[in-house]
């Protein structure tokens, strides 16, 4: 059975409920609370100063924490929070020896993803299947600011099309190389990067 968090939430106003009840929301089911431009734009509250007025409310009132100077730094006060760490149990090499990990080390999953936004887009269809997508997978992004030669990313090619390729800068141009077969590409220059590819997951 899930963990319910139950909070006694009379003495807020019904906007400091709303808003406590979005941040819990997005912490028990996604794992990580929601940036100040998120909340206000959940809310329609154009200025960071509105969303913090109420954040700092719900902070001194015991229902929240926040940690300076990060981005999703807002946590519930009252466990349980979602676990975003797991065990490292060892490392290993196609067809080698495990070694195990005896130092109790944890992998919490927002470090691993890095700072940024992060995001997931599904496959739709098995028409990556030559990358080893199939339909169902999650394509775990992250935006980014530039790009390096190499990063696999998500783009539109002319407003339309949608690819997953690797991206090379090609002078003035964008050269996408595809995964499965590199010297099949298409140079652009009318390309929306959507974003860098960092891991896909899959349910069985």
């Amino acid at each position: 059975m899930a963990n319910v968090l139950m909070v006694k939430t009379s003495h807020l106003t019904p906007r400091q409920r709303e808003i406590y009840e979005f941040v819990k929301d997005n912490i028990m089911n996604r794992g990580y609370g929601p940036t100040v431009r998120e909340i206000g734009d959940e809310f329609g509250i154009k200025s960071p100063n509105g969303v913090m007025c109420h954040l700092r409310a719900l902070e001194k009132k015991g229902l929240i924490t926040r940690e300076p100077n990060l981005s999703r730094a807002i946590q519930l006060s009252d466990k349980p929070q979602r676990k975003t760490a797991v065990d490292l149990r060892g490392q290993f090499g196609q067809g080698t020896r495990l070694r195990e990990n005896k130092d109790n080390e944890q992998i919490d999953f927002m470090d691993l993803l890095g700072s940024g936004d992060h995001f997931l887009y599904r496959a739709a269809d098995d028409s990556m299947v030559d990358e080893h997508i199939v339909k169902g997978d999650f394509l775990l992004c992250r935006m980014q600011q530039f790009y390096r030669d190499g990063d696999r990313v998500i783009a539109v090619i002319d407003n339309k099309e949608t690819h997953y390729k690797k991206f090379f800068q090609d002078g003035n141009r964008v050269r996408l190389e595809s995964i499965s077969t590199p010297k099949k590409s298409t140079c652009t220059n009318n390309i929306n990067i959507l974003g860098m590819v960092i891991g896909v997951i899959r349910r069985i």
